[in-house]
């Protein structure tokens, strides 16, 4: 008898440690979110330039925003525009590749990276060909040659129809060529994290953006922890920034720019591109460009992150094209 009021006490004492410790976790989880929302994680301004800044990285007012600029190499120039909620860091094999024999530009986009955000909070392509116009303006620049890849080609694409005399060619990876239609196909699991994500206040948690990253992948097993946490930590920094698009739905001008440009033009497509595919956007794209040089190369086994998840495979024919462009006039 004594031994099964031993083992009841056990019992219950074990249950009352285990609620203790879901009490204990669920207050911990409350204390968090709170933050979160309160906006206390967000990270430090001055550890950010010190963990995520680059040697050449200068922070410059243009137009009223305020702008990381990475500028670096010597010879024609080259400026790089990275996707949505990344930043020059997009770049780096990139311009580690080009800057031995280019003046290689970076910058972060506003409210991505080390940058501040868009002072009216618009995010459009209109705005972002405006911010391209105002930097080459400033910074003295001869014709270049400009690249952009996913989102980026709105504003690329806007700049390149309405600035040609400023451009000597245009590289379009993995953008959208009109509206988007499709929809990510998110798992359990993400479904899980997003909806505590969205507890958050526009605070993201690191599965949240390897889940982001994992999606754009063609090789999920590519994303480091290294990458989540730069993702995590400069995504956080714009906490509570406003944002706003413009009157027109996203990407809805980009086919008539892709008209209008007269540039010679490489359209650099990833063939595991979920977002933006390849028979689709890839195909329209070198179909509506407007220039008599015109080409469209493929990328083999590489998902929608092109200049991080395929560097080497994809500059290599964006140096074919260049090279190209300083043999021929």
């Amino acid at each position: 008898m004594t031994a099964l009021w031993r083992r009841v006490g056990l019992g219950v004492l074990a249950g009352l440690v285990a609620a203790g410790l879901v009490l204990v976790g669920l207050m911990a989880v409350g204390a968090y979110v709170g933050a979160a929302r309160a906006g206390w994680l967000r990270p430090d301004e001055r550890a950010m330039r010190a963990r995520y800044g680059l040697p050449n990285s200068r922070y410059v007012q243009v137009g009223g925003q305020a702008l990381h600029v990475v500028d670096e190499g010597q010879g024609p120039v080259v400026m790089l525009v990275h996707g949505s909620f990344a930043s020059v860091h997009m770049w780096d094999r990139w311009a580690e590749g080009l800057k031995a024999h280019h003046r290689v530009i970076r910058f972060d986009r506003p409210g991505m990276g080390l940058s501040g955000p868009n002072p009216q909070g618009r995010y459009d392509g209109e705005a972002e060909a405006a911010l391209i116009a105002a930097l080459v303006a400033q910074m003295h620049l001869p014709p270049f040659v400009l690249v952009g890849t996913s989102s980026a080609g709105e504003g690329v694409a806007h700049y390149a129809a309405t600035h040609p005399q400023a451009l000597r060619g245009i590289i379009l990876a993995n953008i959208a060529a009109g509206p988007l239609t499709t929809r990510p196909h998110l798992t359990p699991w993400f479904k899980g994290v997003l909806a505590f994500d969205g507890l958050l206040g526009g605070h993201h948690v690191p599965a949240f953006w390897r889940g982001i990253l994992a999606m754009n992948f063609a090789d999920p097993a590519l994303v480091s922890p290294a990458l989540v946490a730069q993702w995590t930590d400069l995504n956080n920094r714009a906490q509570g920034w406003p944002h706003r698009f413009g009157p027109r739905p996203p990407f809805s001008g980009t086919p008539a720019d892709l008209a209008a440009i007269r540039v010679p033009a490489l359209a650099l497509w990833s063939d595991r591109d979920p977002e933006v595919t390849l028979a689709r956007d890839g195909a329209q794209t070198l179909h509506l460009l407007g220039s008599a040089r015109k080409s469209l190369v493929v990328v083999s086994r590489c998902g929608h992150m092109m200049p991080v998840e395929c560097p080497q495979a994809s500059l290599a024919p964006a140096r074919r094209f260049l090279d190209q462009l300083e043999s021929q006039p």
